[in-house]
């Protein structure tokens, strides 16, 4: 469970109910203290038991041993009484659709002085608002809402912005069209994006119209970065640069995995030693990170750039058809496994995901011909954007993954680490070797896919030809 132990699934806001600590499943139970060098030292020393080996010897002026025996007296004072947490926003509210937001986000704690993490990121978030606000200054106002979030507490359980996700519920689930998170903006040079399967073209897109400070496309940057990272073996296309399998670990967490909401994640990246280090600092950001801070700058552009796009789309962006074919590729690896296979059935999962593929393609072959011929009236549009809008919320379980209800999401959850879990509910069943709950888990993935096939078609069907009494075709 991310945010608040004592309020699992709820709002923990001034007089919210909470549930008594040894009941809180995330609280850790075990202490911790974390020691310096010169502390720690008198208790490495005095410790017996057998040599480490050379590659296990650290850097104190002692021989390293594996344990030994030995008695410490720790006495760990902990305040454990609830503290705020603040969550900064501004919105500029759409001039048309108000009641649709693209909101995007960052946070500002850090366990050091967070030169790249998070700070890197707040910096690039404050130059695009500035950008915003002057566009706002100038009477250009976009058509849909734009909510910019400074998140409080996210090193400790992702506090901030899992609280305020949990609090705006309801709205977040009608109203959140994307939410845009940035972390870390800058540790070096090469970029890093990730969106779940519906937006992943669009990030594609939109990078061939930025300029990167190697003198390149962002998109042609991003491509040999790839290729270098893939190495000889592996040609890098179009189609590997975006990384749709997302697991946790920072901001975007509440808003996929709990409230089905689309996610897009950025970062540009590179050699990080000093990550969580106090060595993470302004002068490793000035000397090693981004001298002249070329890529904070693109981050800004790129972020801001998305940003209206989504909020000024008549049609909103999503590919449901490239979101299939990756829920195929998921469900077809779980298929390779010899004993699930012996197990389940998955011909009818594949054949729905092709069925969702199809229809998609289709939705977008239409779509880009009405814009295309400036043939897409203002309702019609909305038609379609309400119903592409509710494909990610059709991927929602209510009662949750088994075991862990707060993720709600069938296509995305993370490990009990960090790590991407997709089809989490079949997933972890099937490592469990639980065939009756894998059966079950994949006949909701089934009626989900299904579900999203017949919203699609619905919404290509509102763009067709239209016949009157007579049999004449009008166009919309």
């Amino acid at each position: 469970v991310a945010g608040d132990p004592l309020t699992p699934g709820w709002a923990s806001v001034p007089g919210a109910k909470r549930i008594a600590p040894e009941e809180a499943k995330s609280l850790p139970h075990i202490m911790a203290m974390p020691l310096s060098w010169h502390d720690a030292k008198p208790l490495l020393e005095h410790m017996g038991g057998a040599r480490a080996p050379k590659s296990w010897q650290g850097g104190l002026p002692i021989t390293y041993r594996f344990g030994g025996a030995g008695r410490v007296h720790v006495k760990i004072a902990m305040d454990t009484r609830p503290m705020p947490n603040y969550v900064v926003e501004a919105r500029v509210r759409g001039a048309e659709l108000p009641d649709e937001w693209i909101v995007l986000g960052n946070h500002r704690d850090a366990w050091e002085f967070g030169g790249v993490d998070p700070s890197s990121g707040t910096a690039s978030m404050m130059e695009m608002t500035r950008a915003l606000g002057r566009l706002l200054r100038a009477g250009k106002r976009p058509r849909r809402t734009i909510i910019v979030c400074s998140w409080d507490g996210e090193e400790v359980g992702l506090t901030g912005s899992t609280e305020w996700g949990e609090q705006f519920a309801d709205e977040l689930k009608h109203k959140l069209v994307t939410y845009i998170n940035v972390d870390s903006s800058t540790s070096g040079a090469d970029f890093e994006g990730a969106a779940v399967g519906s937006l992943a073209p669009m990030l594609v897109e939109t990078t061939k119209s930025l300029a990167d400070p190697s003198g390149v496309s962002l998109y042609d940057a991003w491509k040999r970065s790839a290729q270098k990272a893939a190495g000889k073996k592996k040609r890098i296309t179009e189609g590997d640069l975006v990384n749709t399998k997302i697991g946790s670990g920072s901001d975007h967490t509440v808003f996929l995995n709990h409230l089905g909401r689309p996610t897009m994640l950025l970062e540009f990246d590179g050699p990080y030693g000093v990550y969580h280090s106090m060595y993470d600092d302004f002068f490793w950001m000035n000397h090693f990170g981004d001298p002249g801070y070329r890529y904070h700058a693109l981050m800004s552009q790129l972020w801001g750039v998305l940003a209206l796009r989504l909020a000024n789309a008549r049609a909103l962006p999503y590919d449901v058809a490239s979101y299939a074919h990756d829920i195929h590729s998921w469900i077809a690896a779980l298929e390779k496994g010899r004993e699930a296979r012996k197990q389940l059935d998955f011909k009818r999962a594949l054949q729905a995901a092709d069925e969702l593929e199809a229809a998609g393609a289709e939705l977008d072959r239409t779509l880009s011909t009405r814009l295309s011929e400036d043939r897409l009236d203002a309702d019609s549009a909305q038609s379609v954007n309400a119903k592409t809008m509710q494909v990610e919320s059709n991927w929602l379980n209510p009662d949750g993954i088994p075991g862990r209800p707060w993720f709600q999401h069938m296509l995305y959850a993370s490990r009990f680490t960090y790590a991407h879990l997709e089809l989490p509910g079949v997933t972890e069943a099937v490592e469990a070797r639980d065939w009756k709950t894998a059966q079950q888990q994949l006949a909701l993935l089934q009626a989900a896919l299904a579900r999203n096939t017949a919203l699609v078609k619905a919404a290509r069907s509102g763009l067709g030809d239209r016949q009157t009494e007579t049999g004449a075709k009008i166009r919309p």
